[in-house]
């Protein structure tokens, strides 16, 4: 970590990072509550689920609310679902890898941007099943944004990426007669823009790993069946998040011991 780092110490930022992920975190909240509600998520004050009381700033803070408040609301002793709790926590803990691996640079808050959008879409395709083009397409095109501040190169380097997270998958789909939706390929296309094409192939590669991974798991232990619908959107987030924090480490291993041979 240089440049801002040789003036705060590292634990200062990674504290911040930490901070500013629990903060995210819980705008995922919103978003994976409101959007399959269709409810509207670009403004409007939150209340409780139960009463609907308006929340204040004070509740509202990420993780020291939920504690300081025992997980209940403050009007009406509602209990609060911990799994605001752990996106925020998550959130947190994701943004501090993006510090350790990245430092202070224009990537790590590219893909902390990719983070939560991913994050949020792997938890609503887990719970739903959907995959929300009010998320993908516009962070499809904050990705082609931030290739373009690379100049000509980034951003055939992104629109390389888009079209590989794409195809891939609408290939997948056309041939295999819905064994994937084309949630799934909106999503390959929204992850390739951030990843660009060279960390979208470890993206895809990490991706279909850690799904069947999953998918083994949950039908030795779960007693899930070949046939059952299985969400792939939490296995592509994963990914993604992997390929941006070490992915060019991956790629550097993977010639390394090709050609060493």
């Amino acid at each position: 970590m240089t440049g801002l780092l040789g003036i705060v110490p590292e634990v200062v930022y990674l504290a911040v990072c930490f901070i500013a992920g629990a903060f995210m975190g819980s705008f995922v909240g919103v978003l994976t509550y409101r959007i399959p509600r269709d409810q509207q998520w670009v403004k409007g004050r939150s209340v409780c689920p139960a009463c609907g009381h308006q929340l204040s700033v004070a509740d509202l803070v990420p993780v020291w609310s939920y504690v300081f408040l025992r997980g209940r609301c403050r009007y009406c002793h509602a209990r609060i679902g911990a799994r605001y709790l752990r996106t925020e926590v998550c959130t947190g803990l994701l943004f501090v890898g993006l510090g350790w691996g990245l430092g202070w640079s224009v990537d790590a808050l590219k893909f902390a941007i990719m983070t939560v959008l991913a994050l949020a879409v792997g938890i609503i395709d887990f719970e739903t099943g959907l995959v929300p083009d009010a998320v993908v397409l516009p962070g499809t095109a904050i990705g082609l944004a931030f290739g373009t501040l690379a100049g000509w190169h980034g951003l055939v380097g992104a629109a390389g990426g888009a079209a590989i997270g794409a195809s891939l998958f609408a290939v997948i789909i056309l041939f295999s007669r819905g064994g994937m939706g084309w949630g799934d390929a909106t999503l390959g296309l929204m992850l390739g823009a951030f990843l660009g094409w060279r960390l979208a192939v470890v993206f895809l590669m990490l991706a279909f790993i850690i799904g069947a991974t999953a998918g083994i798991v949950l039908m030795v232990f779960f007693k899930k069946k070949g046939k059952d619908s299985m969400p792939f959107g939490p296995a592509m987030a994963v990914g993604a998040y992997v390929a941006a924090v070490a992915g060019n480490d991956l790629i550097t291993w993977y010639l390394t011991t090709l050609f060493h041979r």
